[in-house]
């Protein structure tokens, strides 16, 4: 089921603070109920009466269940570089990566944990759903040159021989191996690690790579 509802692009962040308190709780409800049981298993009207909020509501401000994800997926992405952001030097870095990159890592992880629901369903829609997946494609490259700015601005402690593109597979590198980390797929039992080894894990992985030398 399908309403009229604002086109891609064209929906407008609400500008009274109940309006945003309700679409954060719509936008909680979801991640949960997606998390739980999937995309297809989630109905619209599941979502209202768990914020609680009229059906009508979700489908006069996004149109439908589709749509509503893939708001969900921007403002996911969103979300994400705009932290990256919050973590780049804005030119040259000064501090030591070694320090800096936990921190940025356990950061990836809290955010898929807090958008796992979201991730979930999108991976179950978008092999039948064009649009969500052009969409998952521009995030992520969106996400990859965000952290790609942000490792290139420590690039004079790098060893390798090419830092832009080690920054750039750098981050790619750092990118999978979260979303497989935070993932609800199953995972070999050889291949799990609690967080803070597996922190510990990626960033020794990742400087490596880039040449950071362990005494700089």
């Amino acid at each position: 089921m399908s309403r009229r509802g604002p086109k891609p692009g064209e929906f407008e962040e609400p500008k009274q603070a109940r309006t945003r308190e309700q679409l954060a709780r719509i936008l909680e409800v979801t991640d949960e109920l997606f998390a739980e049981r999937g995309y297809q298993a989630t109905k619209i009207a599941d979502i209202a009466k768990a914020v609680p909020c009229s059906i009508s509501t979700i489908y006069d401000r996004f149109g439908g269940k589709a749509e509503l994800l893939r708001y969900m997926h921007r403002q996911g992405a969103e979300e994400a570089v705009a932290l990256i952001g919050a973590l780049d030097p804005q030119g040259e870095a000064t501090g030591d990566l070694r320090e800096v990159l936990p921190q940025a890592v356990r950061m990836g992880i809290t955010i898929l944990r807090r958008y796992r629901g979201r991730r979930r369903a999108s991976l179950e829609l978008m092999h039948v759903d064009p649009e969500l997946a052009a969409l998952e494609l521009a995030n992520m490259e969106q996400l990859a040159l965000a952290g790609q700015r942000f490792l290139f601005a420590y690039r004079r402690q790098f060893q390798h021989p090419d830092p832009e593109l080690a920054a750039q597979q750098a981050m790619r590198l750092l990118m999978a191996m979260t979303e497989q980390h935070g993932s609800s797929l199953p995972t070999p039992a050889s291949g799990q690690l609690d967080e803070n080894r597996f922190v510990r894990e990626v960033t020794r992985m990742t400087l490596a790579y880039l040449g950071v030398p362990r005494d700089y």
